[in-house]
Formats: structure tokens, C-alpha cells, sequence
């Protein structure tokens, strides 16, 4: 692969080829394999109406064979001349002929009184005896009135014999039969209009012994193979190119089987794929001279590009790339040299830039007033406030020490114990500030206490209710908590804490533009607008800061964040750890 992707040439060739060749071969493939199956349906379907016309045929041949022996078995004539005594021959020959009229052209019918023929439709002599306790006497004699199918027992060969079809008409002593015979030469007479050139039909009894073989089954081996397919467990059409139709006549034991040649032989499909692969090589070829052309037509203005570009990477900031073309080319072009010259001017413009930064760092580090000068004077004031026992100086300076401690923190995040602090210590500057006039509860499980959070998300909210809610109250209260509500669909759990006062209550145009995000209403509120917009940037705007107005009055501000006990890795490398004291 290495070869092809050092050569666009060699990359144009391979993509024509690849896809030349999946249409080619895919689609060849596919046109061949769509032909076969639709020549093997349409003469699925001719066979099968072929075969249905055959089967026709032979059903045509057994009703009227049993329409026959039921004339027979109701005839007083026929029955009585079973029985012994002088019988009137000329009377029992003429209602025999008239009840085999529909049966003698295609077949005898003899009478049998046990195994001796009595009397026969056929011209001349009389039929030759059969053994009554074989074949089709005695299956006769043990069917009690039904019609049996059997073979001819006296002239039965491997390419068939004649089909005899036998009823028990008296039963005595010895007992009345009345046999029809049907000789092969007569079933394939019958069936011979209805049978394609190159098809083969074999009439057999339920042991694959035959009556009749006819057209591409006379030769026996088709037989022979649905035999010992069947012997060894497998299907009857296993091994078989040609298609096999085995249907059971009704209950007569009887099995139809018509055998029709393959819709396509294997020269026709095999010509298909040569003209598949015929026109493989031809792609092949065409795919050479094609992608020779087109790279050297593509590749030309990519390798002028390639190395006007090289020439900028190198440091050559002049480097200009001229095409005549009229194409997305020229667009690439024009847009490299519009791109070197902003670059270069971009350049020129930063490196003034970057000087004058760097002069106003200078001016600016040295009127600089250093914030932890502040933070050690404040503790300073603490410590002599103390001294002068004046504890209410003591507790602000200590207070507004650790909020300046938080502020000038490099950590953009914190520990929700560490944000709950910072609100202690301003809640302590207030309170000596309106004279005890309101009490804080913070009401926080300690696991959650580990939850990290953006730093200084609270202690505007805080503030909006002291400021805002408390107004003119002598006994306001602010109470704090805090949960973590875990899912179970997957996804993240949350953190959300709440900030309740009992004050006079947000209006409601304040709290449908917090709900909402309304920045344009939100303006003159900074603190609550910086908090919402801090935590949808982090998080995400499906997490910020709601307002709930409750029954009992006041204000709740509800804060959803997605918990977790880690700092998020875009504060990762932040200069500072995370302070835990």
C-alpha cells in the first residue's frame, strides 16, 4: 500500500480500476445470476404446468378406472355371474362392454372368480390366470370392497410392467375380482401429447417399482439414482442437475415422477463469466490510459501548488503560484498568494504588536500593586484588631482575607467545602454590616462536600438574596443544601444545590427571564447573569441556574451542574493545586 500512496498517479489508477472493476465484475455477476434466476422461475413455471398436465392425465386415467369397477360392483349382471350355475354369457358380455365403455381405450377388464379368468374385454382370448395369494388377488382380498394398485407379477421387467388396478366384487369361498389392466405401451400412448421432447415421466408404486418410463427416464438411471438417494437418507434430488417433481396420487400409492432438463447448462453460464472476465481485462486497459491521462491532467497544477508551498514552509514569505486555468485550481491559487501576503502582513503586525505588549507589561509590573501585599495587610489589620479588642474589625479583615485568598486564585475550579467557606466569610461581613438582622444554615452532606465546581458560582446568588430579598427584614434566613441525584439511564449524575431565603420574593418578570436566559433582562442583574452564563459555557445549556417562587414566600435558586469529583481537564495544567485547608 505503501507504493500506491507515494504516487498520485498510482492512487487515480487504483481508485478507476477498483470501481471499474466492482461495476464490471459486481454487475456482471449480478446480471448473470438475475438471468439464471429468471430463466430457472419461467421454466420452474412451465414445468410445473407441464407436470400438471401429465398428472391430469394419469388421474384422468384412475377415475375413470374407478368409475369403471363401481359400474361393475353395482351391475346385478356382473355380480351374479360369479356365482356358479348356467349364466347367459351373451347377457354378462354385454353389460360388461357397457360398463367398461369408458375404461376399454386404454385398457382390459377382466373377471376373475379366484385366480382364473372367467371373463375379458379383450378380443380373442381371455387374460392369463394370476396367483390369488399373491400380488393383486390377495391385496384385493384383504382390502375388503377398496380398489388396490399393483404391478403385473407375470411380465414385470426393469423398464416397467403393466399396472393393474383390482377390486373385490363378491367375497366367498372363492372369491369374484374384477382386474383392470393397463399396459405400458397404452399409458405412454395416452400421455405422449403431453410430454416435451426432452422431458421423462415414470409412473411407479410407492417402492419405486415401475409401470411405466418414458422419454429421458427410460433408461432406468434416473430411477436408479432417486433409489439410492433415498436408501442412503438423503434427498431424492440430491446429485441430480435435472429437475425432479415426485407427487403421490391421492391414496392410490401411486407416484407421479416428471424429470425436465436444467433451464441453463453449464456452457451457457460458464460463456456468461467469460464475458465478465472479458470485460474485466478490457477495464483494465481502458483504467491505464484513462488515469495515465487524468493524473497528468490533475497532477500538474498539485505539484506547481506543492511546491510554491514548500517554498513558504521554507521561509520564502514572497513565494506567488501563477496557473493558467480556468478551474477550482486557479481558485487554489489565488487564494495561496492572498493567503502568504495576509500572512505576512499578519506577521509584520503581530511582532509590532508582541513589542508594544511587552512595553506595557514593563509599565504595568511596575505600577503593579502586588494582591498578596493586600492579603498579608488585611491579616495584619486582623491581628491588631485583636489586639485592641475590637472584634468586629477582626472578623471582616479575617472574612474578606479569604475571599480575597479564593479570588486572586489562579484554580478556576474549587470543592463545593471550599466555595461553602468563601460564602461563610462573606455572610460574616454582612451580617455585621445589617446588625445581625439575618442567620445562614448550610445544610450539606459531607460526601458531597468533594464535588467540584466552578469557584464563585454562589456568592453572587448569595448576595442577590442578602441585598435583594432581605431588604427591611429584622429575621431573615438563608438556608443552603445541597444533593446528589444519581441516574440510572447512564447518563451523568447531578449536583444540584439550592439557595432559599424568606425575603420578600423575585418578581416574576426576573424569574421568567432567568428561567429563560433572557441576557437582555438579566443586564442589571451581573452576578446572577455571570453565574448562568459561566456554568452553560463549562457544561453546557442544559445545566445553570432556576428560580422557584414557593408557596410560603421568599426565593429559591436551584443550581444543576453534572457532579463530579474531578478537575475538568481543561484546568488540569492549572499552575495551582486545589486547596483543601
Amino acid at each position: 500500500m505503501g507504493f500506491v500512496r507515494h504516487s498520485f498517479k498510482r492512487q487515480i489508477f487504483v481508485v478507476f480500476l477498483a470501481v471499474t472493476l466492482f461495476l464490471v465484475i459486481f454487475g456482471g455477476i449480478l446480471t448473470v445470476q438475475g438471468f439464471q434466476a429468471r430463466v430457472v422461475s419461467d421454466y420452474g413455471k412451465m414445468d410445473a404446468q407441464q407436470e400438471e398436465l401429465v398428472r391430469e392425465r394419469i388421474n384422468y386415467v384412475l377415475q375413470k378406472s374407478e368409475d369403471t369397477l363401481d359400474a361393475i360392483s353395482k351391475d346385478d349382471v356382473l355380480r351374479n355371474a360369479f356365482f356358479k350355475g348356467r349364466k347367459n354369457s351373451l347377457e354378462i358380455y354385454s353389460s360388461l362392454y357397457e360398463a367398461t365403455k369408458e375404461a376399454r381405450e386404454f385398457s382390459v377388464v377382466d373377471l376373475y372368480i379366484g385366480s382364473r379368468c372367467m371373463y375379458s374385454t379383450r378380443s380373442g382370448y381371455k387374460s392369463e390366470s394370476l396367483p390369488e395369494y399373491y400380488s393383486v388377488l390377495n391385496e384385493a382380498k384383504s382390502s375388503a370392497g377398496k380398489t388396490v394398485y399393483a404391478l403385473d407379477p407375470g411380465n414385470a421387467t426393469e423398464s416397467g410392467t403393466a399396472l393393474l388396478i383390482a377390486r373385490q366384487i363378491i367375497n366367498k369361498d372363492e372369491p369374484g375380482y374384477a382386474v383392470i389392466r393397463i399396459e405400458q405401451n397404452d399409458l405412454k400412448e395416452l400421455l405422449g401429447g403431453s410430454l416435451n421432447s426432452r422431458d421423462g415421466f415414470m409412473l411407479t408404486d410407492r417402492h419405486l417399482r415401475p409401470f411405466c418410463m418414458m422419454g429421458a427416464t427410460e433408461d432406468g438411471s434416473i430411477l436408479s439414482g432417486i433409489r439410492k438417494n433415498l436408501f442412503e437418507g438423503k434427498l431424492y434430488t440430491d446429485g441430480f442437475r435435472s429437475n425432479i417433481y415426485m407427487t403421490e396420487l391421492g391414496e392410490t400409492g401411486l407416484l407421479s415422477i416428471y424429470v425436465t432438463p436444467p433451464a441453463l447448462d453449464e456452457t451457457a453460464v460458464r460463456a456468461g463469466y467469460q464475458i465478465i472476465m472479458l470485460l474485466a481485462i478490457i477495464s483494465v486497459i481502458v483504467c491505464l490510459i484513462v488515469a495515465n491521462r487524468m493524473s497528468n491532467y490533475v497532477s500538474k497544477p498539485i505539484g506547481t501548488l506543492a511546491a510554491g508551498m514548500s517554498r513558504f514552509r521554507n521561509g520564502d514569505f514572497d513565494a506567488k503560484i501563477e496557473l493558467e486555468r480556468e478551474d477550482e485550481f486557479e481558485e487554489l491559487a489565488v487564494g495561496f498568494n492572498k493567503m502568504t501576503t495576509q500572512l505576512k502582513e499578519t506577521m509584520e503586525e503581530r511582532v509590532a504588536a508582541e513589542r508594544k505588549v511587552n512595553e506595557t507589561r514593563i509599565e504595568m509590573m511596575q505600577a503593579q500593586l502586588n494582591p498578596h501585599f493586600l492579603y498579608n495587610t488585611l491579616d495584619t489589620i486582623k491581628w491588631v484588631a485583636k489586639a485592641n479588642h475590637v472584634p468586629e474589625v477582626a472578623t471582616m479583615s479575617a472574612s474578606l482575607a479569604g475571599i480575597l485568598r479564593t479570588s486572586i486564585s489562579q484554580n478556576q475550579f474549587v470543592r463545593l467545602s471550599e466555595e461553602i467557606k468563601l460564602i461563610e466569610n462573606y455572610c460574616e461581613i454582612q451580617r455585621i454590616r445589617f446588625d445581625d438582622k439575618f442567620d445562614i444554615t448550610i445544610d450539606i452532606p459531607d460526601e458531597v462536600m468533594e464535588a467540584i465546581i466552578p469557584k464563585l458560582i454562589l456568592q453572587p446568588i448569595v448576595e442577590n438574596a442578602i441585598i435583594h430579598g432581605m431588604d427591611d427584614m429584622e429575621d431573615g434566613h438563608i438556608y443552603v443544601a445541597a444533593i446528589r441525584e444519581k441516574k440510572s439511564d447512564g447518563n451523568a449524575d447531578l449536583l444540584k444545590i439550592s439557595v432559599q431565603d424568606n425575603g420578600k420574593g423575585i418578581s416574576d418578570e426576573m424569574m421568567t427571564a432567568l428561567n429563560n436566559d433572557d441576557p437582555e433582562t438579566l443586564k442589571g442583574h451581573l452576578g446572577l447573569n455571570n453565574v448562568n452564563t459561566i456554568i452553560r459555557l463549562y457544561y453546557g445549556k442544559e445545566y445553570g441556574v432556576i428560580a422557584v417562587r414557593p408557596t410560603e414566600g421568599g426565593t429559591v435558586m436551584i443550581v444543576t451542574l453534572p457532579y463530579s469529583e474531578e478537575i475538568p481537564e481543561r484546568e488540569a495544567e492549572a499552575k495551582e493545586p486545589l486547596e483543601t485547608d
